[in-house]
């Protein structure tokens, strides 16, 4: 005798979609589900990560069969069409709209093929998306199509919307961005080496888009001394931060091979012929570095071309008198092949006054203060640059700050300066107490 019902095993599976009506949530969970199992045999830049797959709907069906599939899947948008069992293109959810508005529309209407557009484009899933947008974009400006069907080896694999490309590139481009945007702050000093010197070393950088042209650097020659710069690249974003990762490079370089080369001129001037090689045309950096020499209580500083550094200092940390000496440029940009040969002189000048930069005496108190134009060039809601005067003015009053104020003191003046306004270029504020 065959089982009864009631000794069947409750834990087999019954898809109660059939008794509840709920057959095309079902269908609609089974369209996902295959859609991103076959998406994760391709990498994120290949059209078959973003094409969605979707039944076919045959092309010689009345219309109401799509009619029906649209009511029964609110989110559904457009239908693949087939034709001799190959979809040659789409019907989407407004041309059914379109042509079943009144009663008379819905009794003429025809079948299905009569309102398909026809998608002559075939697209591969392997194909990359990047490589395929400009024919797809090309296609949507002369014809209006927005949906392409995409195939696999033949068979039809799903369905990939003009949109689906542009999102997934920005997506990726975006990415992008973010890595090199790390791999660029990772050439910047670390918090462990910068909290090793035998001076205080502050800096805030803030680029005006995800990528800048802002870098500064702290060559250790020795325990006692070394060498900052604080460097900015002509132009902006993705072509600017190529040219601050080559400095950084270079830099790396020198303290990877473990240079023995302990005259800051002649690193400067190998530096100034690097960029010389390599720096296209039209192309340069402005830079200004400070040697530190702690050992014979020595300061020289060399201004290729970049604003104005300020020196200050105090008799007394209460005094409200000061002295502030302002170091503008003696030399050019580098990358031009010029502060080398500049330089080079200046190893053999007896004359102080003549050589492109200048001498200090090193002393407790003293304060080195560098930053990119961009600091001064910011502009305020109204339109109006922060300019010199104002950053002049700036470093009196961080003088007098504490080591801990220094960082929260420069953010908030410039997030107070530019409120709502956008930053016309990277800023970058360096602060150096000896």
């Amino acid at each position: 005798m065959s089982e009864s019902i009631e000794s069947v095993d409750s834990s087999t599976f019954v898809d109660e979609s059939f008794f509840t009506g709920d057959v095309a949530e079902t269908e609609k969970k089974a369209n996902d589900s295959i859609s991103s199992m076959f998406q994760e045999q391709y990498s994120p830049k290949q059209i078959g990560s973003i094409a969605k797959y979707t039944e076919p709907v045959n092309g010689s069906s009345p219309l109401e069969t799509a009619i029906q599939m649209f009511k029964e899947n609110e989110d559904l948008k457009v239908l693949p069409v087939e034709e001799y069992d190959r979809v040659i293109g789409f019907i989407d959810r407004k041309t059914i709209s379109a042509n079943t508005n009144s009663v008379w529309k819905k009794i003429t209407a025809g079948n299905v093929i009569d309102y398909t557009q026809r998608v002559e484009t075939i697209l591969s899933a392997n194909d990359f998306i990047e490589k395929a947008l400009q024919k797809v974009s090309a296609i949507n400006r002369e014809y209006g199509i927005v949906y392409f069907p995409v195939f696999n080896n033949g068979s039809f694999y799903g369905i990939a919307s003009l949109d689906d490309f542009l999102d997934r590139i920005a997506e990726i481009r975006e990415q992008d961005l973010e890595k090199a945007s790390n791999i660029q702050k990772n050439f910047f000093p670390s918090d462990n080496f910068v909290a090793k010197l035998p001076y205080s070393f502050h800096a805030w950088n803030r680029m005006a888009n995800s990528l800048g042209g802002d870098i500064y650097q702290i060559y250790n020659f020795s325990d006692s001394k070394s060498l900052i710069c604080c460097c900015d690249v002509s132009g902006k974003n993705v072509a600017a931060s190529l040219l601050t990762i080559t400095v950084g490079s270079f830099f790396s370089s020198l303290k990877a091979i473990k240079s023995t080369e302990r005259n800051p001129v002649k690193v400067i001037a190998l530096l100034d012929d690097f960029l010389h090689r390599v720096v296209p045309s039209g192309n340069f950096i402005t830079a200004v570095f400070c040697y530190v020499d702690e050992e014979n209580k020595k300061l020289c500083i060399f201004n290729c071309g970049h604003t104005t550094t300020y020196l200050l200092s105090k008799d007394a940390a209460d005094s409200s008198r000061g002295k502030i000496a302002k170091i503008d440029p003696k030399l050019p940009p580098l990358g031009m092949g010029v502060v080398a040969s500049e330089l080079e002189k200046s190893l053999t000048e007896k004359d102080a006054s003549r050589r492109p930069y200048l001498a200090y005496q090193l002393a407790h108190g003293l304060h080195l203060d560098m930053y990119s134009d961009g600091f001064t060039d910011m502009k305020s809601e109204n339109g109006v640059r922060y300019e010199d005067d104002r950053a002049k003015k700036f470093f009196e009053k961080l003088y007098d700050l504490n080591d801990d104020e220094v960082l929260p003191f420069i953010e908030k003046t410039v997030n107070s300066w530019i409120g709502n306004a956008m930053l016309p270029d990277d800023v970058t504020v360096l602060d150096i107490r000896f």
